[in-house]
């Protein structure tokens, strides 16, 4: 990420973009800069905590003006910067996101927009048209789950994906060649019907059945990995190498 950081700070410079000028959208910077959309996201994140840029939640990221004095504490700032340095199993993080995620569902249900629903169905057809490409299929399913996020119109909810969405989907989590045992066709296949019954409560409006569709995706995930991990044979060495190392 540090080149993806260093391509959008020389773009700024060589650009001539002045302080208040808008960026090109995260998706035409990860097209320019021959990333993904995640990469670029977390790069923007890191520059908007060194106070290079400012991100405007449903406008844009723009360069911020350094001469106008600190910014202003936001709450990933304040509270949950601290959380990115935390560090603990990847079974805690996934109970923990868990929680999370569950609810985050729920209050998408009852809050989203239509283009917020828009984005969230769109994001699981593409998870689903990346079948095949394993590299691309973990990009696609934080895609999907920063939607739900994004739809809880909770800025609170919305920054700590943003911020632990790395922790808390460590990748690769799709690999076929590095987890044969565990992803396997039908466990993909069953991962494109939960997004779908997620989606379907969603859209529903029914908080209830968004939140059990998320719970109901996200335990399977856990019982997976949890009876992998009382045979010994864990694959979370190969899912979260930084995670297995700290253990």
């Amino acid at each position: 990420m540090s080149r993806t950081i260093e391509q959008i700070k020389d773009k700024i410079s060589q650009g001539g973009l002045k302080p208040g000028d808008k960026l090109p959208t995260l998706n035409e910077l990860a097209v320019e800069m021959g990333v993904s959309r995640t990469v670029i996201r977390e790069a923007v994140i890191s520059l908007s905590s060194d106070g290079v840029l400012e991100s405007k939640h449903g406008v844009g990221v723009f360069v911020r003006d350094k001469s106008a004095g600190p910014a202003a504490p936001t709450l990933s700032d304040a509270v949950l910067a601290p959380l990115s340095k935390f560090k603990t199993s990847f079974m805690d993080l996934l109970e923990l996101r868990m929680a999370f995620e569950v609810h985050a569902a729920g209050l998408a249900a009852a809050r989203r927009s239509w283009g917020q629903e828009s984005a969230i169905w769109d994001a699981a057809a593409k998870f689903e048209e990346a079948l095949d490409a394993d590299d691309d299929l973990d990009d696609r399913d934080v895609a999907f789950h920063r939607a739900i996020a994004e739809a809880t119109n909770n800025s609170a909810f919305i920054e700590f994906f943003n911020l632990m969405s790395a922790n808390m989907m460590p990748r690769p989590a799709f690999s076929r060649a590095l987890n044969p045992t565990l992803i396997t066709p039908e466990y993909i296949q069953h991962t494109v019907q939960e997004h779908r019954a997620i989606c379907e409560g969603i859209s529903s409006g029914d908080a209830t059945r968004a939140e059990d569709a998320m719970r109901a995706h996200l335990q399977r995930s856990h019982k997976r990995y949890r009876g992998f991990q009382e045979n010994a044979v864990s694959p979370l060495s190969n899912v979260a190498p930084e995670v297995a190392e700290a253990k």
